[in-house]
């Protein structure tokens, strides 16, 4: 088995030193003793770059993307990267997008604490990466594409599917899938998917960004996200230089349609008049919609439906990154799971 571990820093790449803790490469030399542990395995080591991962930005998106679309795939067995957790999700989902047509496993993970402190899930999130590989191997699963492996405290090694990974909660550092049931999780050693309905029998390749291995991808800051709250002043967005806006709507899919400055079709319409394209999510298919949101196709405001927030806001920095003509297909279609039922 051959597997290729690329480091790009975050908490699995740190050390604390005077109380601060920072990228350091001494740091990936306990995950390499775990490596050397598995004998029948060859590891190759790479590393883009080494930072923190809330410093992320479209620039390092970028080189990531790229950095990921120069491997030769068929070398390897499976491909593990370590990262940061604050923006784990936002990479996960980009990765699940550019490298949807890959067709062995690419697993993301990370820590919760440095990998010198006992209480620290690193060592045991980064082995469970290998089982799913070995399992793959050795024909336990057939699942291909791009995956994220954590382990919340008092949990299992969970896996899942890097386009349905939300953040992680800002008090326990617990990380849940969009719809609520993880693809499956890591015990004894071996992968065993999780039986939800939300979940696909088995993940397969989709070449629709196939196409991203000769043109390459050039993330520029020009989505800009909105979060819906209560009063949300939108005279106050100042929406130069962007080519499309991305509002998370309330959870029944509304927005607010009322007042001088807090009613969102009035700021699509400025948006509209100005180029930049709109839109919402996640927008449920149901059977009724509420009055406020009726006949939103008229602002033309673009619906996302059943998506969550890194994967909405990486889908919708995909199609504005790449060639025109690639733009409808990456938005439309189901690129590697994202949309749920």
């Amino acid at each position: 088995m051959r597997i290729l571990v690329v480091f790009t820093g975050g908490t699995i790449g740190s050390t604390v030193k005077n109380g601060i803790a920072d990228v350091d490469s001494e740091a990936s030399k306990i995950l390499l003793d775990i490596c050397s542990d598995y004998d029948s395995t060859e590891f190759e080591y790479l590393s883009p770059f080494n930072i923190l991962s809330e410093n992320a930005n479209c620039n390092t998106l970028t080189r990531i993307c790229n950095f990921m679309l120069d491997i030769d795939y068929e070398k390897y067995d499976g491909v593990i990267i370590t990262h940061g957790s604050d923006t784990l999700a936002y990479t996960s989902a980009m990765l699940g997008f550019v490298l949807s047509w890959v067709k062995i496993p690419v697993v993301i993970t990370a820590a919760d604490y440095v990998l010198t402190l006992p209480q620290s899930n690193g060592t045991e999130n980064f082995k469970a990466s290998i089982d799913f590989i070995s399992d793959f191997v050795n024909g336990i699963h057939n699942n291909t594409g791009v995956f994220t492996v954590w382990k919340n405290k008092g949990e299992s090694v969970k896996v899942y599917v890097s386009t349905r990974l939300n953040e992680a909660d800002g008090y326990l550092d617990s990380f849940t899938s969009w719809g609520g049931a993880e693809f499956g999780v890591i015990e004894n050693n071996h992968f065993k998917r999780t039986a939800a309905n939300i979940n696909p029998e088995c993940t397969m390749p989709n070449e629709k960004t196939f196409f991203l291995r000769k043109e390459k991808v050039r993330f520029r800051n020009d989505v800009l996200l909105l979060h819906s709250y209560v009063g949300m002043d939108f005279n106050a967005v100042d929406i130069s230089g962007k080519s499309a806006v991305l509002l998370k709507l309330y959870h029944s899919s509304t927005f607010c349609n009322d007042g001088a400055v807090t009613a969102f079709p009035k700021f699509a319409e400025r948006c509209f008049e100005n180029g930049v394209d709109v839109f919402v999510y996640s927008v449920k298919r149901t059977e009724y919609r509420y009055k406020s949101v009726e006949g939103m196709e008229n602002y033309r405001i673009i619906p996302l439906y059943n998506i969550n927030t890194s994967a909405a806001y990486c889908k919708i920095m995909l199609a504005y990154a790449v060639d025109v003509k690639y733009r409808k297909d990456i938005i439309e279609n189901n690129l590697f799971y994202e949309r749920t039922k």
